[in-house]
């Protein structure tokens, strides 16, 4: 057995000039870093209600990645059994499973409990991006596989290991997530023939889960720190594998963005909130957008998605067309990405909006140090 180890931007917030010329830039850095957790504690110390028992907004920051996980795991399994794979498909609009979903992608879901023993998870070969995540109930994402060579076995500590080549992964909480995503390019036929070659053994224990309950005023108090940490929160902060590899700000914050994202170094994203000038992206604009080039490692691909911020799901259009992505964007000669953002989809490798949105940048398989930065310009 060998253990598997797998692996949105951040505002000027610089000092005056004056303070900078006497400062090395990494210092620079420091200071900025430290400001920024600074800013973020304000307004949970401003806002936190006298303690009674548990019921503070830290508590709720910090319990708020199980609350939403717990909620779609219960969702799921109103229709859907314990440790079985169930597969989305194309996501359209009306798929409200997951918020801020890719749209060219088939999704698996298995919500499982291993609280009897470990699992045992097997996936199909495939000659394009295939892509299996473990996620526990804390949000933690212990393992992300890139298509996985042998099977995967969840344990929690202390369950014994059976004979057998495996990617071992272990959880921190009984329950949790197997997602799988297969990229589609043009062969959903062959993705969705390859469906019955994922399967789960054992996975069938109880799936009951705690959810700390808290007082109206604290919800919204914490939720509006939430909304704070999301205007400055660098993506690739928001996600980790075990508990206190991220800041709890950070992951509350990363969760109601764009609940179930990766780590940094398996997936990378970008956000896209508001245009070069700092304003809002309405839908009666149109937008042109250039995306950098060598974002991803060869078997990996780059995607921009859009969603309304009404609902952080994908934009109805008469054109059926959600994302632009490595296979379906054609490049400039210079490696960049240009796409248009408009309400009718029109321009180069156009997108529709027709209602106040955001976008997702994401890249699978980031190539180190690519930069998850986009000029959005306002024509």
């Amino acid at each position: 057995c060998r253990p598997h180890r797998p692996g949105f931007g951040l505002r000027s917030m610089l000092p005056p000039k004056l303070i900078l010329l006497h400062f090395p830039i990494s210092r620079v850095l420091t200071v900025i870093q430290i400001l920024r957790r600074v800013l973020f504690l304000l307004p949970l110390l401003v806002l936190a209600p006298t303690a009674r028992g548990q019921d503070t907004v830290e508590s709720y920051l910090r319990e708020y990645p199980n609350q939403e996980q717990v909620k779609m795991m219960n969702a799921w399994l109103e229709k859907n059994g314990k440790g079985t794979f169930q597969f989305t498909g194309l996501v359209d609009p009306s798929d409200a499973t997951v918020v801020t979903p890719q749209a060219t992608v088939d999704y698996g879901y298995n919500w499982f409990s291993i609280s009897d023993g470990p699992a045992i998870v097997t996936t199909p070969e495939y000659d394009k991006f295939l892509s299996v995540s473990i996620f526990d109930m804390r949000h933690n994402v212990p393992a992300v596989i890139t298509n996985p060579d042998r099977p995967i076995l969840l344990k929690r500590p202390g369950q014994e290991i059976p004979e057998g080549e495996f990617d071992v992964v272990e959880l921190e909480t009984d329950q949790g997530l197997v997602l799988t995503r297969m990229v589609v390019v043009d062969n959903l036929d062959e993705v969705v023939a390859a469906r019955p070659r994922f399967t789960m053994q054992g996975g069938k224990g109880d799936m009951r889960r705690d959810v700390q309950r808290f007082s109206p005023e604290t919800e919204k108090n914490a939720q509006a720190v939430i909304d704070a940490v999301i205007t400055y929160i660098d993506p690739d902060d928001a996600f980790g594998r075990v508990s206190g590899d991220v800041s709890f700000l950070d992951l509350a914050a990363g969760v109601k963005l764009g609940q179930l994202g990766t780590p940094a170094d398996t997936v990378r994203y970008g956000t896209i909130l508001a245009d070069d000038a700092g304003e809002p992206l309405t839908g009666d604009a149109t937008y042109v957008v250039t995306v950098p080039g060598g974002l991803h490692e060869p078997e990996g691909y780059f995607s921009v998605t859009l969603y309304g911020t009404d609902n952080k799901l994908l934009i109805p259009n008469d054109r059926g067309i959600y994302d632009r992505t490595t296979f379906s964007a054609e490049p400039n000669d210079d490696g960049t990405y240009t796409i248009t953002l408009s309400p009718s989809g029109d321009g180069k490798n156009g997108i529709p909006t027709g209602k106040d949105f955001y976008g997702i940048l994401r890249s699978y398989v980031p190539s180190p140090g690519a930069t998850m930065k986009v000029r959005v310009e306002k024509q």
